[in-house]
């Protein structure tokens, strides 16, 4: 096989060129792994879209992190419109803040607060209670009356 002088120097052009791929060989390991990253989720979320719309969920959910939530996020977290919650706010009924030209802000804790101050008892619970109720009714009508038919 005779060779000539432009294929001999393209060989030495190759072959001065694998020292750098042979000292790239870690970054390539790397990128092979993230590249078997993103096989195992595009396996998983079965196309580019579905992962998009993962990530984008993923995004959308980090306010649950956050000691203040903005209106939005509050909307969000509270599962409620802008509306409902702008009224609740204009009513007073929620604690909120409002750093200037900064619109409004609410701790998520006291998010919380504020949804277990409108608690509905169980059927249960209202039960057991008329029962506690109607036994210390009983025992207070029936005070002493014990006492009352043995003295006579």
């Amino acid at each position: 096989m005779e060779c000539t002088s432009q294929q001999i120097i393209n060989l030495i052009e190759r072959a001065s060129g694998l020292s750098d791929i042979m000292s790239k060989k870690e970054s390539i390991e790397e990128l092979l792994k993230k590249f078997a990253a993103v096989e195992e989720y595009m396996r998983r979320f079965h196309s580019l879209e579905e992962l998009t719309l993962h990530l984008k969920e993923m995004e959308d959910m980090i306010y649950m992190c956050k000691e203040y939530l903005n209106m939005e996020e509050a909307c969000k977290y509270l599962s409620m419109s802008k509306y409902t919650l702008r009224d609740a706010v204009k009513r007073r009924e929620i604690p909120y803040y409002t750093p200037p030209g900064r619109g409004y802000y609410f701790m998520k804790r006291e998010l919380d607060e504020w949804v277990s101050g409108f608690r509905v008892a169980s059927l249960k619970e209202v039960e057991d209670e008329a029962g506690q109720q109607a036994r210390a009714e009983f025992a207070a009508n029936n005070k002493g009356r014990r006492h009352e038919g043995q003295n006579r």
